[in-house]
């Protein structure tokens, strides 16, 4: 595996509920598990710097 174009391997244990629900996300949006965590967790990073500079601002 190519680490500067994917980074390093991270082992994440997820509950099974979890997991389930990210495997469904990943079908319906045509995705590898994988692609669909990466994608939520850009979403969430992106969300929580978005409320940062709000606070910051205020």
């Amino acid at each position: 595996m190519n680490e500067e174009k994917f980074g390093k391997p991270v082992a994440v244990r997820l509950p099974a509920k979890l997991r389930d629900s990210i495997r469904v996300r990943a079908t319906n949006n045509r995705r590898s598990m994988n692609s669909e965590i990466i994608v939520c967790l850009e979403k969430a990073v992106a969300n929580s710097e978005e409320g940062a500079s709000v606070v910051e601002s205020a």
